[in-house]
């Protein structure tokens, strides 16, 4: 009587909970999942929304600067948009596993729209180049020296 009882209670539950709905999940073009929930529309939002507002200044200025060349054998060329000049405050180069300042530039003081780093007598490894903005906000760039 055991031996059947069980079993029959078992998927009794088994089919009465596969049931209930349908699960819902919606991504993101990121491939992140962002909904996940019942076709009714109740479920649990991901931390992740999607975000409508305008771009920050540091999306602004990223699409706007190009470093050359890189991977970096002896000079680093910074080129960046003259529109976005006003916006660079000033530049910084910083190697990866310390926190000593390589070499620092004031774009402000600066004519143009580059700047040309010697990477001479630098080492070879990984670097970064920190931009200060305007808005108070930082933007880095990393940049590989062999």
């Amino acid at each position: 009587m055991k031996k059947t009882i069980l079993p029959s209670l078992f998927l009794v539950f088994l089919f009465a909970g596969s049931a209930k709905s349908q699960v819902i999940f919606n991504y993101d073009d990121a491939g992140n999942q962002i909904y996940r929930g019942t076709a009714s529309g109740t479920g649990r939002m991901a931390s992740s929304t999607e975000n409508t507002s305008t771009p920050t200044l540091v999306d602004q200025v990223a699409n706007k600067i190009q470093t050359a060349p890189v991977p970096v054998k002896t000079v680093l060329n910074v080129i960046w948009e003259q529109d976005i000049k006003d916006y660079i405050v000033k530049i910084d180069l910083l190697a990866y596993n310390s926190f000593q300042i390589m070499e620092t530039v004031d774009v402000k003081s600066k004519m143009g729209n580059s700047y040309v780093f010697n990477m001479n007598n630098y080492p070879y490894g990984v670097y970064y180049l920190r931009f200060y903005l305007s808005d108070g906000s930082i933007y880095n760039r990393t940049i590989t020296k062999n």
